[in-house]
């Protein structure tokens, strides 16, 4: 009988030539990685570049005249390290705190700027221990490089001194409710820092035109102020807001009905005014009703008016506790008659 050529025990040597190629690409790439695997496992010399990033001293009071900002560093790495650092691209920052202990300070002055530069440097000795503990985080080791400090140039910067106006700030006080006192600004100046040109046009701080509505107890409000610099270049500001603190009470409203006296007046001269008393309506801080009475307030007329030949004279109210807020005195007109 003739062997059937389809029988699992029949060898086709096409197939047999297709599985011992699959074997041996499967060795060979199973030996491709291993190699690759012990390859990158190997630790190399790499250039790294790493940003410095410099703080600890006042942007505001100073300009960067100049600055290290790069370094280059000789480190040790492996391929996987070497490749991490590369495709993800993740800056190696250095972050030096110039007003540290470690940092030396010196000055110098020059024909053209009697002010001086202010020079800070950095041994890359004292911070070389916190470069390596980063970097270990990464898997690179014995790092070095040829430099011997970093150094940060700065110059003082001209400084004007201004008042804070709250002028613009509008309050609209919840009913029954009203200021008590006068309100407080903190900081009550700002220092603006910029060229001299530019400081010179500056002549207010003002806040921003807003509204503080529905107030009804005391307490501190941030204002941002009005960045009238923005506009004047490499100009900023030591505070680009206030907190302005409103004193806040209840208030509670009398009227009282007064005489009105006529200060100075001509004894000789006999008048009858018509009506001779006004009606005053005031609001007064719960915490005042007791203190306050009709006493404590003075309606006066100008007897000058009436030598003036005027019809009629204008009351005033001419004495009041500091912290009653006037609502209305009436009539605003009182007529007289001279009796002979």
């Amino acid at each position: 009988m003739a062997p059937n050529p389809h029988s699992p025990t029949t060898g086709d040597p096409p197939v047999r030539r297709v599985r011992h190629i699959n074997g041996f690409l499967v060795i060979l790439l199973l030996t491709a990685a291993v190699w690759l695997v012990l390859s990158m496992s190997d630790y190399r010399d790499y250039p790294l570049q790493a940003r410095v990033a410099m703080t600890g001293y006042d942007t505001h009071r100073f300009a960067v005249l100049d600055r290290d900002s790069t370094l280059a560093l000789q480190v040790q790495a492996n391929g996987f390290s070497a490749l991490a650092l590369g495709l993800r691209r993740q800056p190696v920052i250095l972050t030096l705190d110039m007003s540290a202990d470690i940092v030396r300070h010196h000055s110098q002055t020059t024909p053209g700027n009697p002010a001086g530069h202010h020079c800070r440097a950095v041994a890359l000795a004292d911070c070389s221990e916190t470069l390596r503990t980063q970097l270990a985080r990464r898997g690179v080791r014995n790092v070095s490089t040829s430099r011997d400090s970093l150094r940060l140039t700065l110059v003082p910067r001209a400084s004007k001194t201004l008042p804070v106006s709250i002028a613009p700030l509008q309050i609209a006080f919840a009913d029954g409710y009203g200021l008590y006192g006068q309100p407080t600004v903190t900081p009550s100046e700002i220092t603006l820092y910029g060229p001299q040109q530019a400081l010179d046009r500056i002549t207010e701080l003002p806040v921003c035109h807003m509204v503080l509505s529905g107030i009804a107890a005391g307490g501190a409000h941030s204002v941002p102020l009005e960045p009238v610099w923005q506009s004047l270049g490499d100009v900023s500001p030591s505070a680009d807001k206030v907190l302005v603190d409103l004193p806040v009470e209840p208030y509670v409203e009398r009227t009282y009905t007064l005489p009105v006296a006529l200060p100075g007046i001509d004894t000789t001269l006999r008048l009858h005014l018509y009506p001779d008393r006004v009606s005053l309506q005031v609001w007064i801080a719960r915490r005042d009703i007791a203190s306050v009475s009709a006493r404590s307030f003075e309606v006066t007329a100008d007897p000058a008016d009436i030598l003036a030949g005027n019809p009629h004279l204008t009351p005033r109210l001419a004495r009041f506790p500091d912290h009653v807020r006037v609502k209305s005195l009436s009539p605003s007109e009182i007529q007289y008659v001279i009796i002979k």
